[in-house]
Parts: C-alpha cells; sequence; structure tokens
C-alpha cells in the first residue's frame, strides 16, 4: 500500500493485526530512490523506484508493506550504536 507522508498510518494486515514496517519512499537531493523504514531499523539507496519498492517488500518477508511516499527531499540518515569499550582482562 503505498500513500502519501502524513496520511492515517493505522494500517492493518488482512487478520487485522497491527503492521509493525512501515516505510518512507522518495528522492534524495541527487534524484536517487531512498527507503527507510520509521523507526530507523534498515533502509537504502536505489537508483530506480522499483528496486527501492523490493527493497521494502523483500524486509517484509514479501506480504504488501506500509509505505508512505515523501513530499519533500528524503535523506537516508544512518545512525551508529554507541558502542562501550570492552575493558581488557
Amino acid at each position: 500500500m503505498l500513500r502519501q507522508a502524513g496520511d492515517s498510518d493505522g494500517a492493518q494486515s488482512p487478520d487485522g493485526a497491527k503492521d509493525e514496517r512501515h516505510f518512507l519512499l522518495g528522492q534524495d537531493h541527487a534524484g536517487l530512490w531512498v527507503v527507510t523504514e520509521a523507526s530507523g531499523l534498515c533502509g537504502g539507496i536505489f537508483s530506480t523506484r522499483d528496486a527501492a519498492l523490493r527493497f521494502a517488500k523483500s524486509e517484509t518477508a514479501d506480504q504488501s508493506p506500509d509505505l508512505a511516499l515523501a513530499s519533500d527531499p528524503l535523506e537516508l540518515v544512518v545512525r551508529r550504536p554507541r558502542v562501550r569499550p570492552v575493558a581488557s582482562s
């Protein structure tokens, strides 16, 4: 399901369970296609819209992902978890 960003986020699967995987799809300033999972779990930059859609579908085990189409340019933000150094023994 592809919808405009800002539309209702209450997507449900056909069995009535809440769909936990929400994706945002759009183009960056260079014209490349960006797809990112809403909570930042995964994402990617693609040369075609079809490739971005295939990625989102593959991340949801080939079920129809909940997709919102960004109206403004979309940039992929990569966050690295903070890692505490391990003390040597």
